[in-house]
């Protein structure tokens, strides 16, 4: 039965059943600032399985709330976006986060937790400072800032738990930064996510020299600092 056929007792029920549950309106959270692979959704939202996303997913585009797109590459990539009817629900999806901080206001969504972790920020001015001032000041991470010439045995001195990479588009490669990331990964016996900070337009880019997160600039602080407490077991 559709929802035209179904009847309802209030309006309500309708976005209840469009976006109700555990996990949808947080879907709808981080799709708001940019379009995300099914794989970084995944390592962004702590306790969600691979099975649950998928049939979230396939819900909330059946409700035509959020677009699924192919490219052409090898491998092949999916991303999924808000459409207009998602993109309406914005509002109501922030104000959802608004009234969650303001329930729990001594616990601030991972901001806190970064206390104690290594961020390593490969960037230019004035990217670098304003990274350092989100990461460093405002969540108290230990931010060190290096160019993007970066060598192995510098990551190795630093150990970072997460490296943050500002990433401009055509004339940056960091496919021996990602490469060097990894050997320290499976040095230190524990993942050490590289996050890519770029355009809507070099997300591609960014994913071929072989980031597995990729971030839409410009990045909230609070997402920013959500997906890093995600990604270093600080968050579920």
């Amino acid at each position: 039965m559709s929802r035209v056929e179904k009847r309802y007792g209030c309006p309500v029920e309708v976005t209840v059943e469009a976006i109700g549950g555990k996990w949808k309106s947080t879907i709808l959270w981080w799709l708001r600032q940019s379009a995300k692979r099914p794989s970084e959704l995944l390592q962004l939202i702590p306790g969600l399985t691979q099975k649950v996303l998928t049939r979230q997913l396939r819900e909330l585009e059946s409700d035509g709330l959020i677009h699924r797109q192919t490219f052409s590459e090898t491998p092949p990539r999916v991303e999924y976006s808000l459409t207009s009817q998602g993109e309406a629900l914005r509002s109501l999806v922030e104000l959802m986060a608004d009234w969650g901080k303001n329930k729990l206001p001594n616990f601030q969504f991972g901001i806190v937790n970064l206390k104690d972790i290594q961020v390593l920020v490969i960037a230019d001015e004035p990217i670098a400072q304003e990274l350092k001032i989100a990461l460093g000041v405002v969540c108290e991470a230990t931010v060190t800032i290096v160019s993007k010439a970066i060598t192995l045995e510098q990551l190795n001195q630093v150990q970072p738990d997460v490296v943050v990479v500002d990433f401009s588009g055509d004339s940056d490669d960091f496919t021996s930064l990602v490469r060097h990331v990894q050997q320290l990964e499976m040095r230190l016996a524990r993942p050490t996510p590289a996050i890519a900070l770029a355009t809507s337009n070099n997300r591609g880019q960014a994913f071929s020299q072989g980031f597995r997160i990729v971030l839409t600039k410009p990045v909230e602080t609070i997402e920013l600092a959500a997906a890093t407490a995600s990604f270093t077991g600080r968050l579920g």
